[in-house]
């Protein structure tokens, strides 16, 4: 959440002061402002925060199962760990490839989701 909020008031406060300037020669109210200048310029910073937080969120989902003995990932990683058997360190790699795979799957998805929601100049 932290990284998501740094990110939004840097976002924020790195609008470029141009737009700000022509927004108030087309004495724009405070809304329009908001949503015709300062979220457009800010959207891909607030994504990185997004992105940063979901990523973070992902590691601490697995360490949560891992921990609380919750059917997961990181249940059946620790199970394998204690269990000792022959193919256990197999089934461990295999574990952290599919959450490694799962992890980037989602900042993909995140990423996706910035691109269609944000707005992207042909200069």
């Amino acid at each position: 959440m932290w990284a998501t909020l740094v990110n939004t008031s840097v976002g924020v406060s790195s609008v470029d002061k141009d737009y700000l300037n022509v927004s108030r020669v087309l004495r724009l109210g405070v809304i329009s402002n908001v949503f015709k200048v300062i979220l457009p310029s800010s959207v891909p910073l607030i994504f990185t925060g997004l992105r940063i937080t979901l990523s973070v969120a992902w590691m601490v989902l697995i360490a949560i199962e891992l921990l609380a003995q919750s059917p997961g990932l990181g249940s059946f990683v620790w199970e394998e760990f204690q269990n000792g058997a022959n193919d256990s360190n197999a089934k461990i790699i295999v574990a952290m490839f599919v959450i490694g795979g799962i992890g980037f799957a989602l900042d993909r998805l995140m990423m996706l989701v910035q691109k269609a929601v944000s707005y992207e100049s042909k200069a």
